[in-house]
Order: structure tokens, then C-alpha cells, then sequence
């Protein structure tokens, strides 16, 4: 099956991201939040002022915060996921409510697929020597990924374990659910080029 990175870079509208704020307040660095949020939490995204209009359906925050449309939402609570759903509340630079309604997708799974042998990456043999002599060190640098699909189990959106990427990857077949409800998301594909 063909696999696909979740951009935030669009082909005709840019970047698109801003910045997250959490309430109540986060006492870490959103980026290092491996638990779940404590029910109740809320974010309000500001987008960047670059951003005149939002038609996407996904991007990625200044915080890491992955913002998924209600449109996207409904497809993921069908899917195994393992994703906490967060309400956002996200606004213009300007101060204007996005026409559409937005969550946080907190916690996608972050399954052990990828695939130390074929994808390239920096300090290649130390890293892949540490698989199975711990401490496992992190894959910092990738410049080609590759994974190991036996592994994902079915997932459908999902980060890959050890390696330092935020982007989260879909299945070919949930992208096709994707495009069939007519959500506006833009992708790459997996192992056909460079991260």
C-alpha cells in the first residue's frame, strides 16, 4: 500500500500554520506532551498573517499542534488512531473566525515502522545498531524514509516511533476517503521523496 505525508505547505495558498494557546496553560512545551490533555482543555490558533484565507483541512502550528478540520475529524473517529480530539478555536491574524470548525488531532499512534535499512538518514549505523543494543537512539536527520508496512497494523494516520518527523502519514486508502469527502488536503508520498 502507498503511504502519504499530511503537509501544511498548499501548492496555490502557501504555508500554513500560526500559533497554538492552550486552556488551561501548558506547563511543558507542547512538542514534548507525550500523555493525554487533561479533559476540558481548549486551543485557540492564530493564524499567521501570511494566511489570508483557510480552505485547508489540515496543518501544522508554530507549536507542533497538528489542526484538523470537523470534515477530518469524522473520518479519523472511523479509523484506528489513537488520537485525542482537542476543540480549537481558530482566527485570523486579523482576528476573523475560520469559516470552518478546527481540532487539535493530539496523539496520533506513533508506530516502530520505520525502516532502518532502506531509508537514508545521518549516523545510519550507529542509530540502526542501537535497534537492538539500547539504549535506541533517535533518527534526527532523514533525508528518505522508508517503512516497514508489515508493521502499521492497519493504521491509517499515524507518526512514525523514534525518529524525529512531525508529519503525520496517512494510508492511501484513508487519503482516497479523504478526497471522496472532498477535504482539501495537500500530501507527498512516502518513500518517493526526500523529507
Amino acid at each position: 500500500m502507498d503511504y502519504y505525508f499530511l503537509e501544511s505547505q498548499y501548492p496555490r495558498s502557501g504555508f500554513i500554520g500560526g500559533e497554538t494557546i492552550f486552556a488551561p496553560e501548558l506547563n511543558t512545551n507542547y512538542s514534548a506532551i507525550d500523555d493525554p490533555l487533561p479533559e476540558g482543555t481548549t486551543a485557540e490558533v492564530v493564524l499567521l498573517s501570511s494566511v489570508r484565507s483557510l480552505k485547508a483541512d489540515y496543518f501544522e502550528t508554530t507549536t507542533g499542534t497538528k489542526i484538523i478540520s470537523d470534515g477530518f475529524k469524522t473520518l479519523l473517529e472511523q479509523r484506528r488512531t489513537g488520537v485525542q480530539f482537542i476543540p480549537a478555536a481558530v482566527r485570523c491574524h486579523d482576528g476573523r473566525p475560520a469559516a470552518k470548525t478546527y481540532w487539535v488531532a493530539h496523539r496520533p499512534d506513533r508506530l516502530d515502522v520505520f525502516d532502518y535499512e532502506r531509508s537514508e538518514y545521518g549516523r545510519k549505523a550507529v542509530i540502526a545498531a542501537s535497534v537492538h543494543e539500547p539504549p535506541r537512539k533517535i533518527v534526527k536527520v532523514v533525508s528518505r524514509i522508508c517503512l516497514r508496512e508489515e508493521e502499521i497494523g492497519g493504521r491509517e494516520f499515524f507518526l512514525p516511533a523514534y525518529v524525529n518527523l512531525w508529519k503525520p502519514i496517512i494510508s492511501a486508502d484513508f487519503y482516497e476517503a479523504c478526497r471522496k469527502h472532498k477535504l482539501n488536503l495537500h500530501v507527498t508520498a512516502v518513500g518517493q521523496i526526500n523529507v
